[in-house]
């Protein structure tokens, strides 16, 4: 490997820099793929690419093409968050490590950090079933009762008897009786527990800002509430 590189990427927003950002070796990225969020590390970078250790999740690593488009987040050390494209270049190996190389980001998008705030929580779904497009949602097929786990802006966690499949969509309400959310989530993540219960990593789909805005109201409620506890 070289020496320490630092790359400048700059945002820009209707051809005005808005905002610079650098990633050095051993920066934290996540790799938003269909199956879930995988993490890698930035070991090398210039000023035509930058090379990143093979993404993993749980001990399983993403294989890419050469060509291949990827959408990646990156955190910076203050407040801010950038989501990114970048193409895979080559793999490449050195000392008997892959890498992946990949291009310079574009399409760079600044994010609120409060759309990413995340709360564990154990709560009952008690509204919840598989969403039937042909039926737009509306066929009786309920599911029993969910146990949710997570919760964000962007997606959820929760827990199930029944099997469901990656890809699968589901509705259900979320919150409290004094104030449910309708939510529609695709499953993007299948685990499985000790007891044989499913645990699904699900990402919200069609959510609309208010709607959006609304989850996340509930999440920070979730944490004001676990504070008092403490």
């Amino acid at each position: 490997m070289k020496g320490y590189l630092k790359d400048f990427l700059i945002y820009f927003h209707r051809g005005v820099i808005v905002k610079k950002f650098d990633v050095v070796i051993n920066s934290k990225l996540e790799v938003k793929w269909a199956d879930g969020i995988y993490k890698t590390l930035v070991q090398d970078s210039n000023s035509k690419n930058i090379l990143i250790s093979i993404p993993v999740v749980g001990g399983v690593y993403l294989t890419l093409k050469t060509g291949e488009e990827i959408e990646l987040v990156y955190y910076d050390n203050g407040e801010n968050i950038f989501s990114f494209k970048c193409r895979v270049i080559n793999r490449i190996k050195e000392n008997n490590i892959s890498y992946y190389s990949i291009t310079l980001p574009y399409d760079v998008i600044k994010i609120q950090r409060r759309n990413y705030v995340r709360v564990d929580t154990v709560q009952v779904i008690k509204d919840i079933k598989k969403y039937e497009k042909e039926t737009n949602g509306q066929a009786d097929d309920k599911i029993s009762n969910a146990l949710l786990l997570d919760l964000s802006g962007g997606g959820m966690r929760i827990k199930l008897r029944e099997k469901l499949e990656k890809s699968d969509v589901i509705s259900a309400k979320i919150g409290s009786e004094n104030e449910e959310v309708l939510i529609k989530g695709k499953i993007v993540r299948v685990d499985i527990t000790e007891d044989k219960r499913y645990i699904y990593g699900i990402s919200f789909e069609e959510l609309d800002n208010r709607t959006r805005e609304r989850i996340i109201q509930i999440v920070f409620r979730i944490m004001r509430e676990q504070r008092k506890l403490r």
